[in-house]
């Protein structure tokens, strides 16, 4: 635990005001020294609903593979087990076919399956990165429905190949939504809110770096607009891209500041290399701070024309590609196969 308390003042110099919402905790260590209101990180509007029995029954190959192009689909099943051997090496290799580059590849870990049935009553094992499945057990009971957004990438004679990058559990009836009672920072949309939201009772309190990186863009416009088309601003912003021991790759995203400047006031600068723990800018008039995650990893990497148009030729908006995560799940250490602190 001590640890954990360390890396929530890695953050921000805040004075404790999160409890319940920490359920699970990892990287959420870091952030509760902050009361955040709750954010959908991941994009799910791009998963399109899909029936799994649709998918089963279309046409497999006699031999080898058929590849998809890493469709995103969203899936209604019955769970049936939280883990199963399957062919998992499968995975980093039709991606490579695909054209998945190196870092993407490596930014999926997958060691078992999860076992679902379909509405028709139809069992199918399905690829589901680690740090996903880890959280199923505490979320969806065997037997219960879940949904599913998962990507198509092959079938063979056994089976489509779908992995799945996030999960949703059913709301208990009478629950309430609430990202429409607190609306995020002005960052996204209660529908859409790449990350969380990180309030002070302080203006110019000092905001410090979650891990050890690279400065990558320091956006110093107030009024910049957020990374993707009408859904608001984050104001000024530094963006930390974090390389791990395993290649893979994250950034971390600091929002809403007041002002941009590291330690004894100095400016923060593009290539400036962050420590953890490194001050990196202070709380605006706003008192908020807008924190996201990015990992580098596939079926969650922006390719489409709005984006290319728009930051194609810049860069320094290469982070913008890739979808937000939970920044309360993610683990840092499991994703970068780090040794954990004791």
């Amino acid at each position: 635990m001590g640890d954990l308390m360390e890396m929530a003042r890695a953050l921000l110099d805040y004075t404790l005001k999160l409890a319940a919402a920490l359920q699970r905790l990892h990287l959420a260590a870091m952030l509760v020294a902050l009361a955040a209101t709750p954010a959908l990180a991941f994009d799910f509007a791009r998963y399109q609903a899909a029936d799994l029995d649709e998918i089963l029954a279309k046409p497999r190959p006699q031999s080898g593979l058929d590849l998809y192009q890493a469709n995103p689909l969203r899936l209604e099943v019955k769970l049936i087990s939280y883990g199963e051997t399957c062919a998992v090496q499968a995975i980093p290799q039709t991606m490579r076919m695909l054209s998945f580059d190196k870092a993407q590849i490596d930014g999926v870990q997958v060691t078992r399956c999860i076992k679902v049935r379909s509405a028709k009553g139809k069992e199918a094992l399905l690829f589901i990165q680690d740090v996903v499945r880890a959280h199923l057990p505490g979320e969806v009971k065997l037997g219960g429905s879940v949904t599913l957004f998962a990507i198509h990438l092959f079938t063979t004679p056994e089976g489509p190949g779908l992995l799945v990058n996030e999960f949703e559990a059913p709301k208990a009836a009478g629950a309430t939504d609430k990202t429409a009672m607190n609306p995020p920072c002005g960052c996204g949309t209660p529908e859409f809110h790449p990350g969380i939201d990180l309030s002070n009772d302080t203006e110019g309190a000092p905001i410090r770096a979650v891990d050890d990186g690279v400065v990558v863009r320091v956006e110093q416009d107030e009024a910049a607009s957020v990374d993707a088309f009408g859904i608001g601003r984050c104001g000024r912003y530094v963006v930390v891209k974090q390389s791990y021991p395993n290649g893979r790759v994250a950034f971390t995203r600091y929002a809403q500041l007041g002002r941009i400047a590291g330690r004894d006031g100095r400016p923060i600068e593009v290539g400036a290399t962050i420590r953890k723990n490194d001050r990196i800018g202070e709380t605006g008039p706003s008192k908020t701070l807008h924190f996201e995650i990015r990992p580098v990893a596939p079926g969650g990497t922006r390719t489409d024309a709005a984006w290319q148009a728009r930051y194609g030729n810049d860069p320094s908006m290469d982070w913008s590609r890739y979808d937000p995560v939970d920044p309360k799940t993610f683990d840092a250490d499991v994703f970068g196969d780090r040794k954990r602190k004791p």
